[in-house]
């Protein structure tokens, strides 16, 4: 399959415009697939429910666009935290991503975006990674279960203690031990922890099944052309290691709001070298 049948759109930069005009402009820019970020003005998701589905399918699909990745908003300040300590906050927690990966079912979404969550820096970071494995674990037979997968990335050391590295991925892939939980690459974490493309994939091979594909300076999470990557390298890598997955456009720069396509359309033009290289076949991961 052609790189360009392998990227996929993700809303978070379109937080100011409506689904459909999210779903419109990936049609516009020639892009078939898209990583769903639910926030409230998109797709309603919370711990006693999620909105209807069938109305977003049919969105989705009068626009020429795959939903690949149902993304749950998380990770402080938002309430949903997958190291929560309260019990409270455990079962609402534990409610809203199993939510999460139903939703996803019924979306025919294969993958639910995950991360590690966050502890207190009062307590031993052990101890939230202790209540983060427990979690993930139940959630990851939970999505076996139904046919989905949860893609686990590492985050910033500013935004977590628990996975913000490869190693500790890779621990945390390690100890969950079950199949309904994956790698999920981001460019951003890994070029901000000093790690490449090929050490993920040295370190973890076939698990790596989703990658935020993004730009940086070297960290970030920037239209293709605003940072200092090298895209051809990057795909390079990819390529070598048989990567089955699709390539995210998850840019976060506040920047790229008012105008999200444009930032998109910037990221084509960059990959457009590329973007009829063949990837080789997609792996399903669930």
């Amino acid at each position: 399959m052609k790189l360009r049948d392998r990227i996929a759109g993700m809303n978070s930069h379109y937080r100011y415009y409506t689904l459909e005009d999210f779903f419109q402009r990936l049609e516009q820019n020639g892009i078939c697939r898209a990583e769903l970020w639910t926030c409230a003005s998109h797709f309603r998701l919370d711990e006693r429910g999620w909105q209807a589905t069938g109305p977003v399918k049919a969105l989705a699909r009068a626009h020429g666009v795959e939903l690949i990745c149902l993304t749950p908003e998380q990770n402080n300040p938002k309430p949903y935290n997958l190291a929560a300590r309260d019990p409270e906050l455990i079962r609402m927690t534990c409610k809203y991503f199993t939510n999460a990966i139903r939703a996803a079912q019924e979306l025919e979404c294969p993958m639910v975006g995950v991360s590690s969550g966050w502890s207190f820096y009062s307590e031993p970071a052990e101890e939230g990674w202790k209540r983060s494995a427990a979690m993930l674990h139940a959630l990851a037979e939970e999505a076996a279960g139904r046919g989905v997968t949860l893609v686990m990335e590492s985050l910033l050391p500013r935004e977590t203690r628990l996975v913000n590295t490869l190693e500790r991925a890779r621990r945390m892939l390690q100890e969950v031990a079950s199949p309904g939980l994956k790698a999920n690459l981001d460019l951003g974490s890994m070029a901000a922890a000093g790690e490449s493309v090929q050490r993920w994939f040295d370190t973890l091979g076939a698990d790596v099944v989703h990658c935020h594909f993004v730009d940086g300076r070297p960290a970030g999470h920037l239209a293709w052309g605003s940072g200092d990557r090298d895209p051809g390298a990057d795909l390079d890598a990819f390529r070598r290691n048989g990567y089955g997955g699709y390539f995210t456009l998850e840019l976060l720069a506040a920047d790229y709001y008012e105008r999200p396509w444009e930032a998109d359309a910037q990221s084509l033009r960059t990959l457009a070298p590329w973007l009829d290289l063949d990837m080789g076949p997609t792996g399903r991961t669930a």
